[in-house]
This record gives C-alpha cells, sequence and structure tokens, in this order.
C-alpha cells in the first residue's frame, strides 16, 4: 500500500497542514490533537479486518464517521486512506458516483431523523411519491444540503412543502419538488409575510440554523406560539418568545446509534438510501471538486466557513 498523507489540524483553530502519516492497520469489527478531520468520504476499498461480510476488497462505498469513529483520526476523511467501521458504510453500485453517495449520506441521515423520528412525519417510499396526505410542511433553506434533501423528502412523504431559496438556485430547489419557493433575500418583512402567507404549517424544520432564521421563525410563530426544528442552537433562542419553542439535536446521531431507531437505521442503510442512488431519487446538490489534494484542504473550508458556497457540495480528492 503507498504511504498515507493527511491533512492535519495539530491545535484548535489552527489552519490543517499535510503530512506524512501511519498507514492504518483495519482491526475487528475526547478530541485529541493532531486531528484529522472530516465526517463523510467515498472510496475503494483496499484492505479489511477480520468478520467483515458486507464488502470486499475492490467494492465502492460510502462512508459517514459516525459512533466511535467521530472522534478517532484514524477515521478522518482528510487522508489517502482513513479506516471505516462496517456498520457506517454502504455499498454503492455502478451508476452511483463516489461524490453521489459520499454528498447525501449523513445529511439525509440527518433530514431521516429529524422529520420522521423528531417531528414523527411519515416515511417516504423508497422507489415512488406517495399520495398527498393534505398536510403542509415549511422547511427553511431549500438550497442547502439538507434543505433540500429534507424538501424532497418530505414531498415524497406525500407533504405539501414550501421552502426558500434565493433566485439564483431555483432551477435546483425546484427539482426536489416543492409546492411553492419563497425568495429569502426579500426584505426580512417582506419574507416573514411570504412565509405567513404560504401557511399555516403542520410542521416547521430549519435546515440553516442561523440566529437570524431563528429570530424569523420566532416572528413568524409569536402570534399564536409553537414549535419549529432546527439544525442547531444560537445565541438567538434565548429571545424567542415565551409561547415559541425550538427544538434541535445530534440528529444523524438519533438516527444510528439510539437502539430505539434500529429499525429506522437498518431502512436507511440498508433499503432507502442504497436503492434510492441506484434509481436516481435521490441525489445530492452539483458537486465541485476543489483543485489541488489534500494541499487544498484548508482552502476549501475557508472558502465554505466564508459563505461562498451556495447550492453545491464541495470536495477534495486526497488521491490527487
Amino acid at each position: 500500500m503507498e504511504v498515507n498523507r493527511a491533512a492535519v489540524l495539530k491545535s484548535p483553530r489552527a489552519s490543517v497542514e499535510v503530512e506524512q502519516i501511519e498507514t492504518w492497520a483495519p482491526a475487528a469489527g475526547e478530541i485529541e490533537y493532531p486531528a484529522i478531520l472530516g465526517y463523510t468520504f467515498g472510496g475503494t476499498v483496499v484492505s479489511m479486518g477480520p468478520n467483515v461480510d458486507s464488502v470486499k476488497v475492490g467494492d465502492r462505498v460510502a462512508v459517514a464517521c459516525w459512533g466511535r469513529a467521530a472522534v478517532d483520526k484514524r477515521f478522518g476523511a482528510y487522508q489517502k486512506y482513513p479506516l471505516a467501521l462496517e456498520e457506517n458504510l454502504v455499498k454503492l453500485d455502478s451508476q452511483t458516483s463516489l461524490e453521489g453517495g459520499s454528498g447525501v449520506m449523513a445529511n439525509l441521515a440527518t433530514v431521516v431523523a429529524a422529520l420522521s423520528v423528531c417531528m414523527k412525519l411519515d416515511y417516504p417510499p423508497i422507489n415512488e411519491r406517495a399520495p398527498k396526505n393534505g398536510k403542509k410542511i415549511l422547511i427553511y433553506g431549500g438550497s442547502s444540503s439538507v434543505g433540500g434533501l429534507a424538501v424532497q423528502y418530505a414531498t415524497d412523504a406525500g407533504y405539501e412543502v414550501v421552502t426558500t431559496s434565493s433566485p439564483a438556485n431555483w432551477d435546483l430547489v425546484q427539482r426536489r419538488g416543492p409546492s411553492s419557493i419563497v425568495d429569502h433575500t426579500l426584505p426580512r418583512e417582506q419574507l416573514l409575510e411570504s412565509i405567513k402567507a404560504s401557511g399555516p404549517y403542520d410542521g416547521i424544520f430549519d435546515a440553516i440554523g442561523s440566529a437570524e432564521v431563528t429570530e424569523l421563525m420566532g416572528k413568524l410563530l409569536a402570534e399564536d406560539g409553537g414549535l419549529f426544528w432546527s439544525t442547531s442552537p444560537t445565541p438567538a433562542d434565548s429571545r424567542l418568545p415565551k409561547n415559541v419553542k425550538k427544538e434541535w439535536g445530534g440528529y444523524s446521531d438519533i438516527l444510528v446509534s439510539r437502539d430505539e431507531n434500529k429499525d429506522a437505521k437498518v431502512w436507511y442503510l440498508q433499503e432507502y438510501l442504497p436503492k434510492g442512488l441506484s434509481n436516481g431519487r435521490i441525489f445530492s446538490n452539483p458537486s465541485y471538486i476543489f483543485p489541488g489534494g489534500l494541499e487544498s484542504v484548508q482552502d476549501a473550508l475557508d472558502t465554505f466557513m466564508a459563505g461562498k458556497v451556495s447550492g453545491k457540495k464541495v470536495f477534495v480528492n486526497p488521491q490527487h
């Protein structure tokens, strides 16, 4: 096997540095520095530990760093040869690209957990769209990866979905099947009125998780009170009206790590995700591969954190 190289984070808030590291040997079946970041990846299996039954050398897989893999640098994506737990991977068929599989795996797990496990929305069929059930859902942030997948998931489950996007990404969002799209670049009060006019809603999911959206949802629900779900906490949470409640959680972990959700995890990893990828019903936002291999990881992270990425999934190829 070739020498392993990785983009290594040596201390908190430092930039990553590319260097040669150990090539890990697969074993059977808290954050430390230096750390190797990267939560999802796709690749080809080159070796396996004992008692691995679901894949073989040469298989193409998508992987998420769930559970203990999330705090073990041997599993971080930003290296040439990361390890993967068998329970955290899905085998890809020849029709599914590595970008297509790894680009949705963790984000779609978030959607399944948020919408069906936490919000108790119906699960969608695998091969078709369910009949309309007469219920309406607001999903804020339809051009984001999580938001777009949530729009399609809820639409396929039979819900009427209202979402938001800038006009630049409307074509992308429309592919997900929402009933209407509200322009989130409108002045704040006009945006609020447009969202209100499209309601009322049987459920609200904020896929952005910013303080600005939290405040907007607070104003949306302030008159009658209510609940909305979000992807993260913000400083604005404490300023919400007393009759408005915000819920959020580590949704992927809720789906894959809790025993009470074992059946949902099996359905997702063994049925919904692989079959949806294969038949094309599940698809990622357009991909952009940042040039330069591992040496480009810090630039890619900086670009993302600066808010310069919209409607795309950014990838780095460690083999370049």
